[in-house]
């Protein structure tokens, strides 16, 4: 999905007191105010305010200049709309001009970069750009709606770094997932996706980035890959949009296809085990990510995904004696799963040293 800044335009000041157009229809008409008053049963004084703008004109009105103009009642209350709409924009500007500052908490340059603003500048229009593209009506209401999700939230860091970026993150994949057409959600159906899940570890990373979004549409569950923002640290996401689609958003920060798996099946398992209230930002280089009950369970799931239990006696005899290297490669092989993924888990036990087996991990990148 684009998100085009020219979406959130700021539209420059064209519309007119509806005064301006009576006016000309009167004098037009050769018809005097005091005229128009004694056909309407309106007092000259009113409408000699609506002429100068200082009075609004009601759909009543609109009726009954209707039948003396010849103008519908349509145009004069659209008229009227346009320009109280018109002031209600200007008077926004004037109270948005004290906050523009709120602009300097947001990555701005990555926001330009993925076309969410025009420009880095720190403007009125660019501080309405983004609270269109958040939804929100003002940096205070962003505050304070952003205070209950994060109370929401749950993050496997102990200390969750910029959550200005993280918002912003966790918007741009929202977006995107809303526009991915799902069926309604089931967990059967994503529970029998799992082995063919599975079998695309084997399959190379373009297959994954191809085939993995539409195979997670089956079960209603849009898959995105929108890259991490700076200082956020995040490398998934599970939220649920609507009690039948859930969002699952990966970063792939890390490029390698043993984190890419476990991150998956990680948020797959956030998708299967637990509530459809909780948004669950995920950041597995976290300490807490080994204490958070659900952070347990996910990765407890996610790695029974990757190697089932009727290959864990393999996989422990492996454990006990990885080398050589060469090893990994038959036990992966009759596991159907990519030797990667079996070398990171064995770096990941202490089995293997972290500079020990690499050559076996894929390596991709979303660029």
């Amino acid at each position: 999905m684009t998100l085009g800044a020219d979406v959130y335009e700021y539209a420059p000041q064209t519309a007119h007191p509806p005064g301006e157009t009576l006016k000309e229809a009167l004098e037009e008409r050769g018809i005097t105010q005091v005229d128009l008053a004694r056909r309407t049963g309106l007092s000259t004084k009113h409408i000699n305010q609506i002429v100068q703008g200082s009075a609004a004109l009601s759909p009543e009105t609109a009726l009954l200049l209707e039948r003396v103009t010849g103008l519908p009642a349509t145009v004069w209350n659209a008229l009227e709309a346009a320009w109280r709409t018109q002031l209600a924009r200007e008077e926004e500007r004037e109270r948005l001009k004290d906050q523009v500052d709120w602009l300097g908490n947001f990555p701005l340059a990555e926001l330009v970069s993925r076309n969410v603003l025009p420009s880095t500048a720190r403007t009125v229009d660019n501080l309405r750009h983004l609270l269109a593209f958040f939804g929100v009506a003002s940096p205070q209401v962003a505050e304070n709606l952003w205070g209950g999700y994060r109370a929401a939230f749950r993050r496997s860091t102990a200390a969750p770094p910029n959550e200005y970026a993280t918002s912003t993150w966790l918007r741009l994949a929202v977006l995107e997932a809303r526009e991915i057409d799902c069926r309604p959600y089931r967990r059967e159906t994503l529970q029998d996706l799992l082995p063919a899940l599975r079998a695309l570890t084997t399959r190379e990373p373009q297959a994954w980035i191809e085939e993995l979004p539409g195979l997670c549409a089956r079960a209603g569950v849009a898959l995105v890959f929108s890259p991490a923002l700076k200082n956020t640290r995040l490398s998934g996401a599970t939220r649920w949009l609507t009690p039948d689609k859930a969002m699952v958003a990966l970063t792939c920060r890390y490029k390698t296809d043993d984190q890419f798996w476990f991150t998956f099946f990680h948020e797959l398992g956030h998708v299967l085990l637990h509530g459809k209230r909780l948004t669950f930002l995920d950041d597995d280089g976290s300490d807490s990510a080994d204490t958070d009950p659900s952070e347990v369970e996910a990765n407890a799931f996610a790695a029974a995904t990757l190697i089932p239990a009727e290959h864990m006696p393999a996989y422990e005899a492996l454990r006990r004696n990885p080398k050589p290297l060469t090893n990994i490669k038959r036990f992966a092989a009759r596991a159907g799963i990519a030797p990667g993924i079996v070398v990171g888990r064995l770096q990941h036990e202490n089995a293997l040293l972290f500079r020990e087996g690499n050559a076996m991990k894929r390596r991709f990148s979303l660029d």
